[in-house]
């Protein structure tokens, strides 16, 4: 999904404000009083290792994601951290952890809401008694905006970027077009990309908490504006 793009991402999201260091704060914070003792920390869909790169200094720090060409970027960042090639959906890891956590809203990339239940119950099987799961929701149903044109643009000196995007919905679906346009010293290329999510509710976010054995509450702030589910074991 993200093989042409895993490159530029990191300079996309700085572009747009994107603040891993204010984020790691925030959930160091959140996670200092965790009953769970092991000190492991999961990140699922954890894409160029960012998050990761911010949380090693306290915690045994792992992650995985699907895209091989993230995988790729997050080992040269993080050379030491185990870090593997898996879908969120039916991952396998040794052992369990005191935090997992999946962000970046990416759990909206399950395929309908028999798969976020199993996705959720999954996540809950490596965690600790006494550990956190936290989950960045997508957009709700209610919270989406149709026909919101969406445009990032890089401006760096061996790096210029415009990205241009277009949502549609289709029922419970929703999808972002993109089109990129990319200009570097070895010359210029343009490609598409398409991401489909989607729109779960507050009730079914918090139903697959609570079916996997987890109490959950949600928190929002300024930096994770659509909140984040916190569920503990």
């Amino acid at each position: 999904m993200f093989t042409k793009s895993a490159a530029f991402y990191d300079a996309i999201y700085a572009a747009r404000g994107k603040d891993y260091a204010a984020e790691a704060a925030w959930l160091r914070a959140a996670y200092r009083n965790v009953a769970a003792g092991s000190g492991r920390l999961l990140d699922v869909a954890c894409g160029t290792g960012r998050h990761l790169s911010q949380l090693r200094s306290e915690f045994a720090v792992e992650g995985l994601d699907a895209e091989p060409a993230m995988i790729a970027i997050a080992r040269e960042r993080l050379p030491d951290v185990p870090l593997q090639v898996a879908r969120m959906q039916d991952f396998s890891v040794d052992g369990q952890f005191a935090i997992v956590q999946c962000l970046f809203s990416s759990i909206g990339y399950v395929a309908d809401e028999a798969e976020l239940f199993a996705t959720i119950a999954r996540f809950a099987s490596v965690v600790e008694r006494g550990g956190l799961l936290v989950v960045e929701p997508w957009i709700s149903p209610g919270e989406w905006e149709e026909l919101k044109l969406d445009a990032v643009y890089v401006d760096e000196p061996d790096l210029k970027i415009a990205r241009l995007g277009r949502p549609e919905r289709y029922g419970t679906t929703s999808v972002l077009r993109y089109e990129y346009l990319v200009a570097e010293p070895s010359g210029l290329s343009a490609f598409s990309e398409s991401h489909a999510q989607q729109l779960f509710t507050d009730v079914q976010y918090r139903a697959a908490f609570e079916r996997a054995g987890l109490s959950v509450r949600n928190e929002r702030s300024d930096l994770f504006a659509r909140g984040l589910y916190i569920g503990q074991k």
